[in-house]
């Protein structure tokens, strides 16, 4: 039976609340906003690092395969390993040990066609055209759950018939052109819609023929003018929802033009190389024993007289809007369900293999590549605020995709097994830095949160992957410094629809040697230091540096005025001598199979009866709010 070690009660309430406040905040202000969008003008190509980091991407997204489920199930992160042999490791929201193993040999599949391809084949277009077809229907037929929504989106509410005839209307060579690309999609649109149910394969056929006609047209007559018309009409419009679903289709095209680029830059990567993946974590049911009121919570945020005021002086507006009562149906147990996000959940599998590595006196477990392009873990989506907390957080210096600013609840560190003899002082250190980087963690909700209420608004993207598809091939301006975190080669990237892989021959010629390529600010601020351990002890020392040079780490520009110091409990004294009281006994405190037990976390009252609440995957929600 499987045990792990809780975070302390004490820890958990000032986590969550802070959390749980800024969801229902959100809910309230309901406020859309898309990830900045790179200068598309600017030319010059992406650097090896930033089309690796790409690859990862791409190969996480084509593992995504189902929308709108339950703790967004199938959200996945990929990560290459090295340690004498090639390691592609998965991870998944929350799928079970079967779905995990079905999508680890469909992964395998797609790798091993590319091993098979020759030197030759792949420099040339003509021969890579079928193996390109084969490789693009295998990944739509695997996703043909997302794919359908993506259809049912263009078609639903006539929303294409609308843009076709709205350019139309609009009567400019501009609109003119849109509407006769527009329309040459629909029948290609709705024949994929009605594909056979029990024919993936003639389902994969027609929305192979329907990409093929995006990306002939979606750089030269859509691109600019469908992005000109969404920020035009806004997010709710009919050409907001259009656009997306079309450069989501559009994405899927490009992964398998980066998935060859990969194959002709790294070649190795595609050699004698394994597929592997790690369990997802086990949902809890124990909603924390938090403050069941606004003002409550920001009393026990810190003595910050600006955000309390700022509270009160709306508090009737926020209240008739149902703020309390959105606290209290957040705590529920069938709303709060909090999982190990995938990519959290692989930096643990990372660090947990690296020191095992250690403790057996075998080689170190590195990155691939890691001198030249650091450290990263790829994700089909971009990243949740607190997945890019806990990444900034963390003293690893491991980099993931950009943010696109949503909360997510039912989010939870990684668990720590409770494990005894040799193993005790490791269990202690791990112990450890989790309350180190959840306390620091504490600090940033709150700065988050105090920040939307003095500015009653919340920043969130409506869709929580990309409006348009992310190509490495094309790029900003080369060098650029822009890169602020590891979205680098993917959301950086100029979404060209069109991508041309004669670029990969030039791109082919970069030198890829650590010692000689040149290096990118981010490249350097993680092996300045030279090889790196990433067993836990050697972690210590240096997370601070890290933790503000690392491009994850949030912007300081919001820090809200008199916020305590990380690992100090602000305005509440009497729950830091609580929390000492916890830590020494957290070691007595057992989590059996997924459920507090001798100890368990008892809610300070029960929860308001109304409809259960389920946190879903945000690719396409809807919904209205009240602006305040």
């Amino acid at each position: 039976m499987t045990e792990h070690i809780p975070v302390p009660p004490s820890l958990r309430k000032r986590f969550y609340e802070p959390v749980i406040l800024l969801d229902a905040l959100r809910e309230v202000y309901r406020i859309d906003h898309g990830l900045s969008e790179p200068d598309l003008e600017s030319g010059g190509g992406r650097s090896p690092q930033q089309i690796y980091f790409c690859f990862l991407n791409k190969l996480s997204q084509i593992c995504d395969s189902h929308p709108h489920q339950t703790l967004g199930k199938t959200v996945s992160a990929i990560v290459v390993l090295d340690s004498g042999t090639i390691e592609y490791r998965l991870a998944s929201n929350l799928r079970d040990a079967r779905e995990l193993n079905t999508t680890t040999e469909y992964l395998s599949s797609i790798l091993h066609v590319l091993e098979g391809v020759t030197d030759d084949e792949v420099d040339d277009k003509t021969l890579m055209a079928p193996i390109f077809s084969g490789i693009l229907q295998s990944v739509l037929a695997f996703n043909r759950p997302r794919v359908e929504g993506y259809l049912e989106a263009l078609l639903t509410n006539d929303r294409l018939s609308f843009c076709i005839n709205s350019s139309d209307a609009q009567g400019t060579r501009e609109s003119q052109s849109a509407a006769a690309s527009l329309r040459r999609l629909q029948p290609h649109v709705e024949a994929a819609r009605n594909a056979p149910l029990t024919n993936d394969d003639e389902f994969a056929r027609r929305v192979e023929a329907l990409l093929q006609l995006i990306n002939t047209d979606y750089a030269p007559c859509l691109e600019e003018y469908m992005k000109t018309k969404t920020r035009s009409s806004g997010t709710d419009s009919p050409w907001s929802d259009a656009r997306h679903a079309l450069g989501r289709l559009l994405s899927y095209y490009i992964a398998i033009k980066v998935l060859i680029l990969a194959r002709k830059l790294w070649p190795q990567l595609f050699v004698d190389f394994t597929v592997t993946s790690i369990p997802s974590s086990v949902p809890l049911e124990d909603p924390p024993a938090v403050r069941r009121n606004a003002k409550g919570i920001i009393e026990r945020m810190g003595r910050n007289r600006a955000v309390l005021d700022a509270y009160q002086h709306h508090a009737k507006s926020l209240q008739e809007h149902g703020l309390d009562e959105r606290i209290r149906c957040r705590v529920k147990p069938s709303r709060f369900r909090p999982i190990v996000h995938a990519e959290v959940n692989l930096l643990a599998s990372v660090l947990a293999s690296r020191a095992q590595a250690a403790a057996d006196g075998e080689d170190p477990l590195r990155f691939f590549n890691e001198a030249s392009f650091g450290r990263y873990i790829g994700s089909s989506k971009p990243t949740c605020l607190l997945c890019r907390f806990y990444f900034a957080a963390h003293p690893a210096g491991v980099q993931c995709r950009e943010t696109h600013g949503n909360l997510y609840i039912s989010w939870r560190a990684p668990d720590i097994l409770d494990a005894g003899g040799a193993a005790a002082a490791q269990q202690e250190e791990a112990q450890r830095q989790r309350l180190e980087i959840l306390e620091r963690m504490v600090t940033d909700v709150r700065r988050e949160t105090g920040r939307a209420i003095q500015e009653r608004s919340y920043t969130r993207k409506r869709h929580d992957s990309r409006d348009t598809p992310s190509n490495p091939l094309w790029s900003t301006a080369a060098g650029s410094t822009a890169v602020r975190n590891s979205e680098a080669g993917d959301e950086l990237a100029s979404r060209r629809g069109r991508v041309d892989l004669e670029l990969a021959a030039r791109l082919g010629q970069v030198n890829l040697d650590g010692a000689s390529s040149a290096r990118g600010r981010s490249d350097d601020l993680v092996s300045r230091r030279g090889p790196v351990s990433l067993d836990l002890a050697s972690m210590r020392g240096w997370a601070e540096e890290l933790r503000e040079t690392t491009p994850e780490s949030p912007t300081e520009d919001a820090q809200v005025e008199g916020e305590e110091s990380h690992g100090k409990v602000a305005g509440d004294e009497k729950e830091v001598e609580v929390e000492q009281l916890e830590n020494k006994q957290a070691a007595d405190v057992k989590v059996v199979d997924g459920k507090v037990v001798d100890g368990k976390v008892v809610c300070e009252a029960k929860p308001d009866p109304g409809e259960d609440e389920q946190e879903l995957d945000e690719e396409d929600e809807d919904g209205g709010g009240a602006k305040l």
